[in-house]
């Protein structure tokens, strides 16, 4: 289920993902917060899904991490600290993190 963001928790949540990812998009659909982004320095892109599930936030990611051990921290820490904003939002205490279909402890 999408979550309804306001537009400032919006730009809070590029504020965090920008800290380490440069963002090429950020839009809501009508299943998820859609988030493109692009990490200049491993010259990858990195999309970011976040929803709801049961009382469980979701997010998911979807990046080549399989050569490229440094991005997969970056993208892990990033999805930690919009977890943790998201958290203090919403009071679910619960996430999943799917990296490439994958759940992945944060």
């Amino acid at each position: 289920m999408k979550i309804n963001f306001p537009d400032k928790h919006l730009a809070e949540i590029k504020r965090i993902v920008q800290k380490e990812l440069s963002i090429k998009g950020i839009e809501p659909t009508d299943e998820y917060l859609f988030i493109h982004c692009y990490s200049k320095i491993h010259k990858e892109t990195v999309y970011y899904h976040l929803f709801t599930e049961n009382d469980m936030l979701i997010i998911r990611c979807y990046a080549r991490v399989f050569d490229n051990l440094e991005l997969g921290v970056t993208i892990k820490r990033t999805a930690k600290n919009v977890f943790e904003f998201l958290k203090n939002l919403t009071g679910l205490d619960t996430t999943i993190y799917l990296e490439n279909g994958v759940e992945v402890k944060l």
